[in-house]
């Protein structure tokens, strides 16, 4: 019924925003739905697609899937950045916000989900979300990734050489994802449903899934996104919050629902991983494919700017990045972790200040740097990761 439903409001939509002359507060809301209802559409198609493909091919083509529909608002924004400068500044807020609501809002909730209403209590011990051993592949690149991330805002632009480091992580991420043991996917509802079609019909049912996802999207970020800032022009609200956190919290929703039900039946481990590829996804190849869009969208190959808000928002960013990933660094996300997380995502969204923002991310590091004082054998077990790596 929800894929049904999903994919009605998507045709809807998309028909009204791309024929009805609408306020543009309506374009961002209808757009929104659009995103959404796409979103939904792909989870169910990504993940009904793992009964036929071979394991090293999913993981690269689930990878990006998965989180489409923030790439696409993203992907667009900088582009017009090219021409437009202050589109750039959609782009990094877009960007800055999506890692900062993965972080600060979707871990705390589907972890308190997990440890306090999830039916399956053998992943919850002593009150926190026991990830195990397979999941020290995404906790190392994200700390990769993470460390990676505090060059751009000392330097001030993400440069095309930039998006060359952060895509080769993600490919050798993914390479050695592909390369770890088969994993057989347990499918409910109405995935379970597809993967029991015939096979000819259900990889054709899978393919139309994807399509009228992808051309959902297609369709709808160009509205969705100028719907959102010609709104923030018009009600005088600051555009720049709006597509900081509108937009992200739009494309996203789907993934928190399903990480959600997940955690609720059982499956906080699962849901908690998956919370973690996207943000590895997020900060490797979104970071590195906005200078490229942005290089597309001027002609030639050239780095995208970023001025004293863009460098502060990064550098929060990529603050909280660092205590999370040092956080989940024990393969365990405890209440006190996500507490932290949570509160202080709410300090710096609710006063948006320069000032709070550097102290906030001044903050993240000390915690971090303090998880590692007191447990050594955190930042250990990365290091034997690399090694075995090698």
């Amino acid at each position: 019924m929800a894929l049904l439903i999903s994919l009605l409001f998507g045709v809807l939509s998309v028909v009204i925003l791309n024929v009805a002359h609408l306020q543009p507060y309506w374009e961002a809301i209808l757009g929104a739905v659009a995103i959404m209802s796409a979103g939904y559409v792909l989870s169910v198609a990504v993940e009904a697609a793992q009964k036929d493909m071979a394991r090293a091919f999913a993981v690269i083509i689930l990878a990006l899937l998965a989180v489409l529909p923030e790439y696409a608002v993203d992907i667009y924004l900088a582009f017009r950045g090219a021409t437009e400068p202050h589109y750039v500044h959609y782009a990094t807020a877009n960007m800055t916000g999506a890692n900062r609501l993965l972080l600060g809002l979707f871990w705390p909730i589907v972890g308190v989900i997990g440890i306090y209403l999830s039916r399956d209590r053998r992943v919850v011990k002593g009150k926190a979300i026991i990830l195990g051993a397979p999941f020290r592949l995404e906790v190392f690149f994200l700390f990769i990734a993470t460390l990676y991330s505090f060059k751009l805002p000392l330097f001030g632009r993400i440069s095309v050489f930039d998006s060359l480091i952060l895509i080769s992580v993600f490919l050798l991420y993914v390479r050695v994802a592909a390369s770890s043991g088969v994993h057989e996917e347990e499918f409910e509802g109405v995935v379970e449903r597809i993967t029991e079609l015939e096979k000819g019909f259900r990889i054709s049912v899978v393919l139309l899934l994807f399509a009228f996802a992808g051309l959902t999207i297609f369709l709808s970020v160009e509205r969705f996104a100028e719907g959102l800032i010609s709104t923030g022009k018009l009600l005088g609200i600051n555009e720049f919050l709006l597509i900081q956190w509108i937009a992200p919290l739009a494309s996203e929703l789907p993934e928190l629902v399903v990480a959600s039900i997940l955690a609720y039946r059982g499956k906080a481990t699962t849901a908690i991983g998956a919370l973690i590829s996207s943000k590895v996804n997020q900060w490797t190849l979104l970071i590195g494919a906005l200078p490229l869009a942005y290089s597309a969208g001027a002609g030639t190959l050239k780095a995208m700017p970023l001025d004293a808000l863009q460098r502060e928002e990064i550098f929060l960013t990529a603050a909280q990045s660092l205590f999370g990933v040092v956080a989940i660094a024990d393969l365990k996300l405890n209440r006190l972790d996500l507490t932290l997380l949570f509160v202080l995502f709410w300090i710096q969204w609710l006063i948006p200040l320069p000032q709070v923002r550097m102290l906030v991310g001044v903050v993240y590091i000390v915690l971090a740097i303090t998880l590692v004082v007191l447990d050594r054998s955190r930042l250990m077990g990365l290091i034997r990761y690399a090694k075995n790596l090698l």
